[in-house]
Order: C-alpha cells, then sequence, then structure tokens
C-alpha cells in the first residue's frame, strides 16, 4: 500500500469507479457464448504472463491487449471486461510465491483495465465515430488509442504519487517503451476483424503465436537496452 495519502485516495476512486462499472456489466448482462467467452478468458491469462518489467518503472506489461481489444469490438460488455479484468489480475500475480500477491494492486489493475474497456467500448460503439468512420476495424484503431490512454495515465499518476515524482515525464517514459506495442496490438486486432467474418474460439488461438513472437521481440530488445545501460552506468560510477 503506498504511504502517501493522495495516492491512496486516488487508488480508492479508480477501484470504487471500477467496481461499479464491472457491477453495472453484470447486472446487464444478457446471455454468453460460452466457448468462445471460455477460449479467450484463458489464451489472454496465458498471454497475460508473458510479461515484460520495463526499465525504471515498477510496471510490466504483457501480451493479451489483443485479445482484449477483439472481445472489446466482437463481444458483450461483461465478457470483455472479464476478458481484460481477469487476465489483468492474472498479471500481477507473483511469479514464484503466489500467496504473496498484492491485493491493492491487483484491485487497481483490475478496476483500471475495467475503466479502459469500458470506455474504450463506449467509444467504439458511439454512433458519431460510426458515422465518421464506416469501416469497423479503423474504428478500433481510434478506440484503441482510448485504451491506451485510459490505461496508461492512471497507472503514470500512481508512480508518481507514490514515488514524488513528475506525472508527465512518467507517463512520457511509459509511452516511448510501450506505444509501439499498443499500435501492433491494435493492427492485429484490426486485421482480425478484417479477416475473419465470424469471430470464434479459434481467433485467440491463432493470435497466439504472433503474441509470443512479440513477447520475445521485446523481451531480446530490452535485455539488449539493459545492457548496454549497465556497463554506461559503471563507466559513470568510476569516474565518479
Amino acid at each position: 500500500m503506498p504511504k502517501s495519502t493522495s495516492a491512496r485516495v486516488f487508488i480508492a476512486l479508480i477501484v470504487i469507479s471500477g467496481l461499479c462499472v464491472f457491477g453495472d456489466a453484470v447486472l446487464s448482462a444478457n446471455s454468453i457464448y460460452a466457448v468462445r467467452f471460455i477460449s479467450f478468458v484463458l489464451v489472454a491469462c496465458v498471454a497475460a504472463r508473458l510479461r515484460l518489467k520495463l526499465p525504471g518503472f515498477t510496471g510490466s506489461m504483457s501480451v493479451n491487449l489483443p485479445f482484449i481489444l477483439v472481445a472489446i469490438a466482437e463481444m458483450s460488455s461483461l465478457e470483455a471486461l472479464t476478458v481484460g479484468c481477469i487476465s489483468t489480475v492474472v498479471q500481477t500475480l507473483p511469479r514464484k510465491k503466489l500467496g504473496k500477491l498484492n491485493s491493492v494492486q491487483a484491485a487497481f489493475n483490475f478496476s483500471n483495465m475495467a475503466l479502459a474497456v469500458a470506455a474504450t467500448r463506449l467509444v467504439f460503439q458511439s454512433g458519431i465515430l460510426a458515422n465518421e468512420i464506416a469501416s469497423a476495424p479503423i474504428r478500433l484503431c481510434v478506440a484503441a488509442l482510448v485504451f491506451f490512454l485510459i490505461n496508461s495515465v492512471p497507472v503514470a499518476l500512481v508512480i508518481s504519487l507514490s514515488e514524488a515524482t513528475n506525472a508527465v515525464r512518467t507517463w512520457i517514459g511509459m509511452a516511448q517503451l510501450s506505444f509501439v506495442y499498443f499500435v501492433a496490438s491494435a493492427g492485429i486486432a484490426a486485421t482480425v476483424l478484417t479477416l475473419t467474418i465470424r469471430i470464434g474460439w479459434e481467433v485467440p488461438i491463432a493470435v497466439m503465436p504472433l503474441m509470443l513472437g512479440i513477447y520475445l521481440s521485446y523481451k531480446r530488445l530490452l535485455g539488449a537496452a539493459a545492457g548496454t545501460s549497465e556497463p554506461a552506468a559503471a563507466a559513470m560510477a568510476a569516474k565518479a
């Protein structure tokens, strides 16, 4: 739990808002296509475990976004929220000691994802946007920008409030590391909508190899960046 009172208050607001959004989706839920829904949840959870530590930040990034975006475009509100929120909680689970789950972090991530999914879905289904952009794949790409902002800005604010850093600089640093991944994820999700007439259980299984490739590429890139920064830091320390 962050020591800063402002950080605690902000986290509480996000958690309450996110739970209200999820609760409203539960109360207004209709029938669920079980096979497709379960396949999306399972594959998104597997992708969530393929997470990458962002250098210089306390958070991590996983490769479950395309599954969330496709769910937002093609599934009900409750289904999309569940795919996003459950996979986000799975991402939060520690790699080794499952008993040491950070409940505050898990609640914040769950609720923040609920808000991001709801806002993205609202933009994607907007009649105003549909009148301007008839193509669903392009609308999804536009909506993905909303997801990027709603998902990343609260995280940057929490880090800023907790660690007494500049919020704008924190967000810019996160954006520089993750924006390319968001663009690639939006492109993959838009391609799925373009090529697939009916979104079924096969879609997440087909997309998973692509996300594994992106994960391995990012892992190698971040590993190389860390390797080059360590000698530089050692040299600076030696000069000092």
